[in-house]
């Protein structure tokens, strides 16, 4: 793998539990074994749909440790080391390349809205911490927080292992920071409905949580974007959004489990607050998939 590059396409994982809400190995298996069937060719673990914040330290370490142990040894693996405190995602970094993972994703901390200045400090100790590549995460909607382009121009001045941007919030901040940096730093966004139109506006790949169920189909839309078949991407995604929107209404993770279970690559079990589909969401769930073209993972 070129540590340089971050692949244009990757999957973000669900973390699977068993019934005490514990990390469910078994279940990891099974779900690489999907993912090296349907050549997902990259991961994303313990992101935000891995739950990382439900997730301890050590759990989050245990994870790093046993989704590279089961996947297969050249399928990059990019793990998320967000966290509230400072000394904690210093420690998941650090972690993490010992783990043999190739890239980190740090997102800012939720909930507590650091200033531009205590933000970048964070981003220091980290980088501080590991050689790894970075992507850095900026949603303002989850955390509260938004990374001002400024700071990122600065941070990425700093430390040349700052290579990509996972943007999911104000769109022309991001063309402002393509504009600013050029190739010099990669653009990702996790928004699967909009991503033809974000890649049109600089974008240069996805972190898909859509490809969990359709790891080929969004595979193919990013592939025909870059090799400039707008068109024909675009037409694919526009056949696919409703479905990706209603499945999105009833709840990402929750429909991924319950797809996952009864395929019998995990165990039907979340980490409390969320809970399992409720019949009348299973009921709707099966009515969208049987009345869509793409009826994901029941169709592979």
């Amino acid at each position: 793998m070129d540590l340089k590059t971050i692949l244009p396409y990757s999957v973000a994982m669900i973390t699977p539990f068993d019934e005490d809400e514990r990390i469910d190995e078994n279940g990891i298996v099974g779900m690489l074994e999907y993912y090296k069937a349907n050549h997902v060719p990259a991961l994303l673990l313990s992101g935000s749909t891995g739950e990382q914040h439900s997730l301890s330290v050590e759990e989050r370490i245990h994870l790093y440790r046993t989704v590279k142990r089961a996947a297969r040894s050249n399928l990059p693996l990019y793990a998320g080391v967000a966290s509230v405190r400072t000394s904690d995602a210093a420690k998941l970094a650090v972690e993490a390349e010992q783990a043999g993972i190739d890239a980190i994703m740090l997102g800012f901390p939720p909930y507590v809205r650091p200033n531009q200045r205590e933000a970048a400090l964070y981003v220091e100790s980290v980088c501080s911490a590991t050689s790894l590549p970075i992507m850095l995460y900026n949603n303002p909607i989850r955390t509260g927080f938004n990374l001002e382009p400024d700071t990122l121009f600065r941070l990425v001045d700093q430390f040349p292992q700052i290579i990509a941007l996972k943007e999911t919030g104000d769109l022309s901040q991001a063309q402002r920071i393509r504009a600013m940096l050029g190739d010099k730093l990669q653009l990702f966004s996790g928004i699967d409905l909009t991503f033809v139109d974000y890649f049109k506006k600089g974008y240069d790949g996805l972190t898909s949580v859509a490809g969990n169920l359709y790891p080929n189909e969004m595979n193919a839309i990013v592939t025909r974007l870059r090799e400039g078949q707008h068109e024909l991407a675009d037409t694919e995604l526009k056949r696919l959004q409703p479905v990706l929107e209603k499945l999105g209404q009833i709840g990402w993770v929750r429909v991924i489990r319950h797809l996952f279970a009864e395929q019998g690559l995990i165990k039907p079990a979340c980490r409390e607050p969320l809970t399992p589909l409720t019949p009348e969401e299973v009921d709707l769930l099966t009515n969208v998939l049987e009345n869509s073209s793409y009826n994901g993972i029941s169709g592979n």
